[in-house]
């Protein structure tokens, strides 16, 4: 799987100038630009859905119910390609930042990362399934596992019928683990190619490709009268059809954007499709405008303000709090010991807890409220040293082991 990251800005800048600007835009522009987020407000919103822990020297999140990703919500074809609407309420994070990984006890944990992307797994498909599965991905969004090990754990992929795919998809639906095999063996690559100002190779089937399975018409965004009009007089160019197995499987055929640029290919496929535009919300708790657009998808995806290393420093100090000490404590306890102190979060003591404010009176989407406010906010109580509670921290601080027990935290 590769990522194109480098692209993304220059697609919404052209799709910008080939597509008349929303009412929705105009009432409000605010969210047509991402925000910033402190790693704290992923962990305040994450907390009570699962817990934390050391997994290979890395900081993992693990889900109470050990659900496995995308396998509850739905595909949804936006300008940056499929993106995957999760339906439980940790989704809008585990299934957009950084990337999922099973363990040899096989539970999988989200490992955080600081890039938003519409999904981060790779995609296979036969004549009659389509298939997907999450795993580990370096700095560049390649994939780290070789081949062999990505291909082999069947039971680590997801298929569905290409008629599933189109709408909601829940656990129930997924294939049963002998036709799961039976599918992956015979799957090859799925891409398709997108047309826009230049050719863009992405992962999935061709989206108009299963349109008439799209039964709630949720998968592409709906078009008004004027856009029908223009997509029924635009017909594909007459050329043979091709009914092999291969023209089957790969997906190779690629969306027009609607008012874009022609393609100088006179064999190019012209079909085009409605796509959702994508929407940046300032905070999680605000709620979409009520003058939105029908074809806009409002979506929380801040950018960090933290790195990977930031990601990790941040887990460490919201669970081991005692490692933030003041200068004047530091100064303090050297005077008196007669020798500098050790502030390392496994020698710290005391019983101070995260600075987590309470509910304030105004939230954000009153008039004049907090926009930092939070409906979640609450005190957090560490413990003291020596209780059971703290001991739970340091647990899972220090729990190194790959595949350890099963991991632990503070919610």
């Amino acid at each position: 799987m590769r990522f194109f990251r480098p692209c993304l800005a220059a697609l919404v800048a052209t799709f910008a100038l080939a597509h008349p600007v929303h009412a929705g835009m105009n009432a409000d522009t605010k969210y047509t630009e991402r925000g910033h987020a402190d790693f704290d407000t992923f962990l305040q919103l994450l907390n009570p859905y699962g817990t934390w822990s050391k997994i290979d020297g890395r900081w993992a999140y693990t889900p109470t119910n050990h659900a496995a990703p995308y396998t509850n919500g739905r595909w949804l074809y936006t300008e940056y390609g499929w993106y995957w609407k999760g339906a439980r309420p940790e989704s809008w994070a585990t299934e957009h930042y950084g990337f999922w990984k099973r363990g040899d006890n096989k539970i999988w944990s989200w490992y955080p990362g600081p890039f938003w992307l519409p999904e981060t797994i790779e995609m296979r498909r036969t004549a009659d399934y389509i298939g997907w599965r999450s795993g580990e991905v370096d700095d560049a969004g390649g994939f780290v596992e070789s081949p062999l090990d990505r291909y082999t754990k069947f039971d680590e992929w997801s298929f569905v019928t290409l008629a599933q795919f189109a709408n909601p998809i829940t656990p129930a639906l997924l294939a049963k683990p002998d036709v799961t095999r039976e599918q992956l063996e015979d799957s090859t690559d799925c891409r398709h190619t997108y047309f826009t100002y230049r050719v863009i190779d992405r992962p999935g089937p061709h989206p108009a490709d299963l349109a008439r399975w799209a039964q709630d018409g949720g998968m592409l965004a709906p078009m008004t009268i004027e856009e029908k009009a223009r997509a029924l007089a635009l017909k594909p160019p007459a050329k043979p059809v091709d009914t092999s197995p291969a023209a089957r499987m790969t997906g190779t055929n690629g969306p027009a954007l609607l008012g874009a640029a022609d393609t100088d290919d006179p064999d190019a496929d012209k079909r085009q499709v409605k796509y959702w535009v994508t929407m940046s919300l300032p905070t999680f708790w605000t709620p979409p405008p009520a003058d939105a657009a029908p074809d806009q998808l409002y979506l929380f995806r801040p950018d960090m303000y933290q790195d990977q290393d930031g990601i990790e420093r941040r887990i460490t100090l919201w669970f081991d709090p005692h490692a933030r000490v003041a200068l004047k404590d530091v100064l303090n306890e050297s005077a008196t010991a007669g020798k500098p102190s050790d502030s390392s979060p496994t020698a710290a003591t005391g019983s101070a807890a995260p600075a987590v404010p309470a509910v304030p009176a105004e939230t954000e989407a009153a008039p004049g409220g907090n926009p930092f406010s939070s409906p979640l906010d609450e005190p957090f109580h560490a413990g003291k040293v020596g209780s059971p509670a703290h001991a739970a921290s340091s647990s899972a601080a220090t729990n190194n082991a790959p595949n350890g027990p099963a991991p632990t935290g503070l919610k």
